[in-house]
């Protein structure tokens, strides 16, 4: 818009006597001079040129007035020039998270030309305090200047507002949208939120590829399929059963309404599982407690807490179960005597520590009798090349006997951690496991360091270690343990 008119410039004005004619366009960013009879033009000389440029201001052009005039054919000349206004920039959003359909599928393997077509990325995850999205300001633009040295304001850009939803919260200047909750990032209509929830109301498979979802619940309505990995920061229910090959990994409690069926199938859980029944899955572990409705058949677990199989047939059939804490059943094993080995009272933690200790007592005796024996034969070859004993050598051996204490520690403390590795055995005796119905012969259990084969049927029955025999026993299961999880 123009600040204000001037009348100079409406139409055309004769100049030097009527010999030519200025005119201002519209927009008044152009002054042209034109000679009335274009053969004329010839005559037009620096002196008559100067003359025509004093009145082509004394009208009112005195901005942008060209030193050499640019010719525009048929005699006419632009003699000025405005500046034309530069309008101001709509306000724009700067995102920080990509949006689903942003991302492309995954190369499988680096070193090939493959694609998992299973990596979708159809859940954008973000993290507790994530910048968002980000407002760049509306500019107001740049004002213009006519020929008769008028302002041309410029249009400001437009300005918004964020809308926006549950899980995100405005800075105080209202430009930027953070996170406010771990979940799902999303973008509807015109609203940002985060959501702590996630649900898919069919299976896991090639219409969703893997899924990943850091928010409170992801919630699966139908089935995990063959080959797609399932991974939840907190809880995950899963509708309609796992399939062979499925991977499941859970930082909370799962739960699965279904089966869990093949030997393909692997599920991480860092608190409890529920599950209908589980048949013939490789290994399942779990940092909580594993709780079976129906039956765990020929699988093979690794229990942190405890071992629960007390509603439905809750029978516990084949495979190998190591349980931190205690086991409570049904029934244990079956009446075809199928081996089902159980261990009780000896938690993940122990074992690794176990096994830790002895590839320590393999690892560390050898490693000081090389250093020892490294360090006879430099000293030997020391005292026979004098002076020339090599500075690698010299090197070598101040290392070695920088060394040497220290693995000496780690040999002789080998004993006490030993000793205190059996006192954490020890203490793990106290589990049981613990029959409400049958207990099958061909059952092993394992309670600390002793076992057990059962040979003959047993009712109703508590499976524990008499510390002071270092045996197994079987005893009648009081009334009130029976009390206990009807």
């Amino acid at each position: 818009m123009i600040v204000s008119s001037s009348s100079l410039c409406k139409g055309k004005i004769e100049l030097l006597n009527g010999q030519f004619v200025l005119r201002v366009s519209a927009d008044r960013l152009e002054a042209v001079v034109s000679c009335k009879e274009p053969d004329n033009s010839a005559n037009l000389d620096d002196t008559n040129f100067k003359t025509l440029m004093e009145e082509v201001r004394s009208h009112g052009v005195n901005f942008g007035l060209l030193e050499d005039p640019a010719p525009k054919g048929n005699g006419s000349w632009l003699v000025a020039k405005g500046e034309p206004a530069v309008h101001g920039e709509n306000a724009k959003v700067k995102a920080y998270v990509k949006s689903i359909g942003a991302q492309s599928s995954k190369t499988k393997d680096s070193k090939k030309d493959t694609v998992d077509f299973r990596e979708l990325d159809m859940v954008v995850n973000v993290p507790k305090g994530k910048l968002l999205l980000e407002k760049i300001l509306a500019t107001d633009g740049t004002p213009g200047r006519t020929v008769t040295d008028e302002t041309i304001n410029p249009k400001p850009g437009k300005d918004f507002n964020f809308k926006i939803g549950s899980g995100v919260s405005l800075s105080e200047d209202g430009i930027k949208v953070i996170s406010e909750a771990e979940g799902k990032y999303m973008l509807a209509d015109g609203k940002v939120s985060v959501e702590v929830e996630h649900i898919i109301n069919g299976d896991v498979d090639i219409s969703t590829g893997n899924i990943t979802f850091i928010g409170e619940s992801l919630v699966i309505n139908g089935a995990v399929l063959p080959g797609f990995k399932v991974k939840g920061k907190k809880d995950v229910y899963i509708g309609q059963g796992i399939q062979n090959s499925a991977e499941i990994t859970v930082g909370g409690n799962l739960k699965i309404k279904g089966g869990v069926v093949g030997d393909g199938v692997a599920i991480k859980c860092w608190g409890n599982v529920n599950a209908d029944f589980i048949e013939n899955v490789g290994r399942i572990e779990v940092n909580g407690d594993l709780l079976i409705f129906d039956a765990l058949i020929q699988t093979h677990t690794r229990v942190s807490h405890n071992l629960k199989m007390l509603t439905g047939k809750g029978a516990l059939v084949g495979g190998t179960h190591t349980v931190g804490g205690s086991v409570f059943v049904r029934e244990i094993g079956s009446e075809a005597e199928v081996v089902t080995e159980v261990v009780v009272g000896f938690e993940p933690e122990l074992e690794a520590k176990k096994k830790k200790l002895e590839k320590e007592k393999k690892y560390w005796p050898v490693k000081m009798e090389e250093i020892m024996k490294n360090n006879i034969d430099l000293q030997k070859l020391k005292k026979e090349s004098g002076d020339k004993f090599p500075p690698e050598k010299t090197a070598l051996l101040k290392k070695n006997y920088e060394m040497l204490p220290k693995i000496m520690e780690k040999v002789t403390s080998l004993p006490e951690k030993k000793k205190a590795l059996g006192a954490e055995i020890e203490q793990s005796g106290n589990e049981s496991v613990y029959v409400y119905g049958t207990a099958f012969p061909g059952t092993k259990v394992t309670i600390g360091d002793v076992s057990r084969v059962l040979i003959n049927m047993e009712e109703q029955v508590v499976i524990h270690l008499d510390k002071s025999t270092r045996r197994i026993h079987c005893r009648s299961m009081s009334k009130k343990e029976q009390k206990a999880f009807n």
